[in-house]
């Protein structure tokens, strides 16, 4: 009885130690499920599996024949953001907490009759052993959002910057969020399929057509050194 006792408490063990560790990564896959849908231009489109009448979901990944550097520098340059940035009108920054972490706002144009966006938040650039990761969540300083716009909900925006070479570069969009609002379900297909393709060819252009877009932001970053692979 005592052999018996023991082993029930050992399986009771092993099923709780199963539950509790297995439990974060349901929660990490339910986060990720994203299914291909296609490419236009060189650019991989996904939909989310996690439909939601509320969320407008996209994610995007694309290959650029540009260093991870100047990405980096146009994304930081966030005062001239809107010169290429689709739709968006201006952005502000409301504080730099410190020189990777940022409170800001960026102003969409939305069409008539819909009101324009406005997304109020808090952002960071994490260099990481790989790549570097920014990312944003909502700012709890509401009394920073402009009145006449309607205020985005955000749930997920990040944006990851893979060095695959010295002068190509892995990007990867994506984004989930309640725009706030009635927004017709035509203007959400255009907003996710074309916008993040419009986003990543601006970009392109703007990074080529200026090739001096070191500013003091991107100067003061905290870097670290980033695994780059050798290419043949």
């Amino acid at each position: 009885m005592k052999l018996k006792h023991y082993l029930e408490r050992m399986l009771l063990m092993g099923l709780c130690v199963l539950l509790l560790s297995s439990t974060p990564l349901m929660g990490l896959n339910s986060t990720n499920n994203w299914e291909q849908i296609d490419t236009i231009e060189g650019v991989v489109l996904f939909r989310s599996l996690e439909e939601s009448n509320d969320l407008l979901p996209f994610k995007a990944i694309a290959e650029l024949n540009n260093p991870y550097q100047k990405i980096v520098m146009a994304l930081v340059d966030a005062e001239h953001k809107n010169n290429w940035a689709p739709k968006l009108k201006s952005t502000t920054i409301h504080n730099e907490l410190s020189t990777n972490r940022f409170e800001y706002s960026e102003y969409y144009t939305t069409p008539w009759p819909f009101y324009d966006r406005e997304f109020l938040l808090m952002g960071t650039v994490e260099y990481q052993n790989d790549r570097i990761l920014f990312t944003a969540k909502n700012s709890t300083n509401k009394h920073l959002a402009d009145q006449d716009h309607l205020l985005a909900n955000v749930k997920v925006l990040e944006v990851v910057i893979i060095p695959l070479s010295l002068n190509r570069t892995q990007v990867e969009f994506t984004f989930s969020g309640d725009l706030g609002g009635w927004i017709p379900t035509f203007v959400k297909n255009i907003i996710q399929k074309k916008w993040p393709i419009r986003f990543i060819q601006a970009m392109q252009t703007h990074i080529k057509q200026n090739p001096t877009l070191e500013t003091p932001r991107y100067l003061a970053l905290q870097k670290t050194d980033l695994f780059i692979p050798q290419m043949p």
